[in-house]
């Protein structure tokens, strides 16, 4: 393309239209104040050469897009919109382009720095940013600066504090009140083995077995689909044979999925059902993870060993199991020396 001379200023500058990869709309890109024609034919050249394209588009007005194209449910959206407005809102305006590596970096590092929110809280915001870049990317080819945006790490205060967890008696309580008879077996499913919502969401028929199930797959979505476990590995456990039986009504459903049939549950149903349920039992409010905290601690604190409980849970190495049940095992460190002593007082 030609560039041209400023007369009034001796200078050269130059000037071409590029369509806006988001809105479609033809952008005029002028620059002007080089000393020579070369410089300015150099200066174009490399322009035009740039492989990401930039937009006028906002933050705000890509997540629009992102919620449009994922055809995200009204409460999903909420909460979008919750975690953009209160922990992203100062750079929501910006255009697409002008969040750059370190712009996202200094986002990171303030979002770090804020008391206000748990680890927890501001992890679910940067993944929620991090999936609206993605998405700019992959869907109109603008750069992908999500990699900087690396999760945080729990607090020692919040790594110290001991999760919330149910009786048998308590989820009993709890289970009576869930309206979903597919809801109240899901939950009756992570309680009783202690898997990942994940690990049940994606279980396939093919894989439950005589009083055994096989996790090789975890699911958050179903656009997403079948993923590989947490720890990439597939394991084998025994079900009891009440849940067992339990199960095989659903096995004659339409569908490769043991919970939902043809795709697998909605993780917004699950906590849907969950808290509702929660709210008119009234037993103390806990998190849907911590139905499997519940198994292991009540395994644990009925005597069975440590490294069965682990084999079940599907964690990596012992280590994991001993350090999240610790507290567990000073009670029954307890309960052995009692026996002990009562043995040799006889």
């Amino acid at each position: 393309m030609p560039v041209y001379k400023d007369e009034k200023t001796g200078t050269w500058f130059y000037s071409y239209k590029r369509r806006d990869p988001v809105s479609g709309a033809w952008k005029h890109i002028k620059k002007r104040g080089f000393p020579t024609r070369r410089e300015a034919l150099a200066a174009e050249r490399e322009a035009l050469a740039e492989k990401s394209p930039k937009s006028s588009a906002t933050f705000r007005e890509m997540v629009d897009l992102w919620e449009q194209y994922s055809a995200t449910s009204a409460e999903a959206n909420r909460k979008h919109h919750e975690h953009f407005d209160i922990r992203f809102d100062k750079y929501q305006d910006l255009p697409m382009d002008a969040l750059t590596k370190p712009v996202l970096s200094r986002f990171r590092t303030e979002l770090s720095q804020d008391d206000r929110f748990s680890t927890t809280t501001k992890n679910r915001t940067i993944s929620y940013v991090r999936s609206v870049l993605r998405f700019a990317h992959n869907i109109y080819d603008l750069p992908d600066h999500s990699a900087v945006l690396t999760r945080l790490k729990e607090t020692d205060q919040e790594a110290l504090q001991e999760f919330s967890v149910w009786t048998p008696e308590e989820f009993d309580t709890f289970i009576v009140c869930v309206e979903n008879p597919l809801y109240t077996l899901f939950y009756r499913f992570l309680y009783w083995t202690g898997c990942r919502r994940g690990e049940a969401i994606a279980l396939q028929k093919e894989d439950v077995g005589d009083h055994t199930v096989t996790f090789k797959y975890s699911q958050r979505t179903q656009k997403e689909g079948l993923k590989p476990t947490k720890t990439r590995a597939r394991r084998t456990i025994r079900i009891d044979d009440q849940l067992y039986d339990q199960l095989q009504p659903l096995m004659d459903e339409p569908g490769s999925y043991v919970f939902g049939g043809e795709a697998g549950l909605s993780p917004n149903m699950i906590d849907h059902y969950f808290s509702k349920a929660m709210k008119a039992s009234g037993v103390q409010r806990i998190r849907l993870h911590d139905l499997r905290h519940s198994h292991a601690s009540w395994l644990i604190n009925s005597g069975v060993n440590i490294v069965a409980v682990s084999k079940r849970l599907g964690h990596k190495d012992i280590t994991t199991t001993l350090n999240q049940y610790t507290h567990l095992l000073e009670a029954t460190d307890n309960n052995m020396m009692d026996k002990i002593n009562t043995y040799k007082s006889k």
